[in-house]
């Protein structure tokens, strides 16, 4: 991922870093982690994301199944989002709010849902976000499917309540431009905290046809975006998703089968709007948004 992060990148910069600890050992991580989060003027609303520098390799043995008798708390804090750039043995550790694991879940039941009606969910199964280790990297997704077959993710979704647009923007280009990456689109989140506004975006991978190299690299763009607002005491999303088929399965539709692009309208994107910012406190009619 150099491409992405170089050396002279400002890592605390990459994902609204709020903090950023040294690594000694693990016991003390683990202490420095669980004070940060657990901090009294926490908003649940908010997403928070630390930066541990020097975190070498070799811990993740330990840090994915350690254990200490004394206390049963896990190292990494709840539902605690990872990313782990090797050559800069830099880890980051977000622990995501409320708004951001609710919208990233009736996303990941919606698509769900799609797939079965299309008797499809056995082949294209539901991951969730444990990570996944790439050259380099190590990422874990807000949620996720693989293929049944071969077991490699090729869709991950990407959330944010108080992540940047150019953080958001960084997750669905590791996964769309990393070599050994299969992720062919992401869709991403974003959702604000102040105001009823959430925009959806639909992130895919592109050559790059004047590159005179004998491999293109693959480049991540974003190709579609919905902005979801309250006008007239009702979400309205400005457009309707598309999801291409062929590129979450890795094969054309077959014929003769409900097979087909999954299309998100724009009630089913209002309505998970709508459940969002009911959780987030915004008074909001009960009734979804009109097709």
């Amino acid at each position: 991922m150099e491409s992405l992060i170089g050396s002279n990148v400002d890592l605390k910069g990459l994902l609204d870093v709020e903090e950023t600890i040294h690594f000694t050992n693990l016991t003390d991580l683990r202490q420095a982690i669980r004070d940060f989060y657990i901090a009294p003027d926490r908003d649940s609303l908010c997403d928070y994301t630390i930066l541990i520098m020097g975190f070498p390799a070799s811990s993740f043995i330990n840090f994915d199944d350690y254990d200490d008798n004394d206390d049963d708390e896990p190292l990494l804090p709840g539902h605690g989002k990872i990313l782990y750039l090797e050559d800069r043995q830099a880890l980051f550790i977000t622990m995501p709010g409320y708004p951001h694991e609710r919208a990233s879940r009736l996303f990941g039941r919606l698509i769900d849902r799609k797939l079965e009606a299309m008797k499809c969910a056995d082949e294209l199964v539901t991951q969730g976000g444990p990570a996944v280790e790439m050259n380099n990297v190590r990422k874990s997704p807000d949620e996720s499917w693989t293929l049944s077959g071969p077991r490699y993710i090729t869709f991950a979704v990407e959330a944010g309540a108080s992540e940047s647009p150019r953080a958001l923007a960084l997750n669905a280009k590791i996964w769309l431009e990393h070599e050994e990456s299969h992720v062919a689109q992401v869709v991403t989140i974003k959702i604000s905290r102040v105001r009823e506004e959430i925009f959806f975006s639909v992130w895919t991978n592109t050559t790059q046809e004047k590159d005179t190299r004998a491999e293109h690299p693959r480049r991540a763009s974003e190709v579609q975006m919905v902005r979801v607002t309250l006008a007239q005491e009702r979400p309205v999303a400005s457009k309707t998703i598309s999801l291409s088929f062929k590129k979450l399965f890795e094969r054309e539709p077959r014929k003769g089968t409900a097979e087909k692009d999954l299309i998100l309208s724009k009630r089913e994107l209002g309505e998970i709007a709508r459940r969002i910012w009911l959780d987030m406190g915004f008074k909001i009619p009960s009734p979804a948004v009109e097709s």
